[in-house]
């Protein structure tokens, strides 16, 4: 036993050594775990901020002006008062998103209960956008004109329904963006380090020194899991507290242990899927067009970036028997976001602890062949 785990220390100092000397991966880990969570969570916002509109105001009242009034920042730009020929121009240029078309005589028609209607004509080619900045305008035009016409006037029922946010009081999308992509970056960076991890030896002929060095297949395999995986287990951890928490403001809920006990258990997971993927592989570009499905299905279908009680059922069923991501993320969201404590998680921490038992065993089997 002390034979092995002198072996399996030894190896992983040459694993990590390797990890130090390479620079180009150095560099991608960092950017990485820093400026790439950035920018996804900055840019790839799809909440309403800053919307274009353009008004055309044939009333001309005192209702349209308190309307036109009510389409103010942040979730609106300043809107630009446009003729209808000027405004269609404008939409099919894509300079704005929504165009808001008052009719004549407006205020008159609703003083006299006759009723009125405002057209908002929407540019749904930026979807996102389109559904929800509908929604925010209809009810910021609704609220003008019932201030207007009716001020202090309360709903006929009477109800008065209040809604709060729970996690995410502001409804905040790079509280989650971010999060969500530190998990895609784990699981990026451990298929393709592991992986390289092997192929780097086949491709320069040193795996010929580890077929003669006196080491057992789970040695092997365990010092590429530990080098690869601690290291991505560390730029993590130091991700989501100086950057995601510390820069970029995401308050994290959970105990940050409990986070990195899980986090262990799913990179010994994704880095035995890795490694055993590049035992069937000759060279690093067949290991990409072998891991890149893999991982685009991982990604898209593990509860991040789509519900998972979107998904049909059997597809839902079949990604909780496959796939440790869609266990992380579920696990990761109750601990990161909601402060969910042990007892509520371990289910989760259940499944990927099986699931990264039943991969190295896969991994042990497969090494087992080729170091014979």
């Amino acid at each position: 036993m002390l034979h092995s785990l002198r072996n399996i220390a030894n190896l992983t100092l040459k694993e990590l050594r390797a990890v130090r000397g390479d620079v180009v991966m150095l560099v991608l880990i960092l950017y990485v775990f820093t400026a790439a969570i950035w920018l996804v969570s900055q840019g790839g916002s799809t909440e309403v901020r800053d919307l274009t509109v353009a008004v055309v105001d044939d009333d001309r009242s005192q209702l349209s002006a308190r309307m036109i009034e009510a389409i103010r920042p942040p979730l609106f730009r300043p809107p630009q008062l446009l003729s209808p020929p000027e405004a269609e121009r404008a939409q099919i240029a894509g300079e704005e998103v929504l165009v808001v078309s008052i009719p004549p005589n407006l205020e008159k028609d609703l003083r006299a209960g006759r009723g009125g209607n405002v057209m908002v004509l929407v540019d749904a080619t930026a979807v996102a956008f389109a559904g929800n900045g509908t929604r925010y305008i209809g009810e910021a035009l609704a609220q003008a004109a019932a201030d207007y016409l009716s001020p202090g006037v309360s709903s006929e029922s009477g109800l008065d329904v209040v809604v709060r946010n729970r996690f995410n009081p502001n409804l905040t999308a790079t509280w989650f963006t971010a999060v969500m992509q530190l998990i895609n970056n784990v699981t990026i960076l451990m298929l393709i380090l592991s992986g390289a991890s092997l192929l780097r030896e086949r491709e320069r002929g040193t795996i010929e020194h580890v077929l003669v060095m006196p080491v057992r297949p789970h040695e092997v395999v365990l010092s590429k899991i530990f080098a690869t995986g601690g290291v991505i287990l560390l730029a993590s951890v130091l991700s989501l507290v100086f950057v995601v928490k510390g820069a970029m403001g995401v308050p994290i809920a959970g105990a940050l242990p409990l986070y990195v006990s899980g986090a262990a258990i799913y990179v010994i997971a994704v880095a035995s899927l890795g490694l055993l993927m590049a035992s069937y592989t000759r060279n690093m570009g067949q290991y990409g067009l072998l891991v890149i499905p893999v991982m685009i299905l991982m990604l898209l279908l593990s509860g991040g970036m789509t519900p998972m009680e979107s998904m049909p059922d059997w597809l839902r069923v079949v990604m909780l028997l496959i796939s440790p991501t869609s266990h992380f993320v579920a696990f990761a969201q109750a601990v990161l976001y909601r402060g969910a404590g042990v007892w509520l998680v371990l289910g989760e921490m259940a499944a990927m602890a099986a699931m990264s038992g039943l991969a190295l065993a896969l991994v042990l089997l497969r090494f087992r062949k080729l170091l014979s």
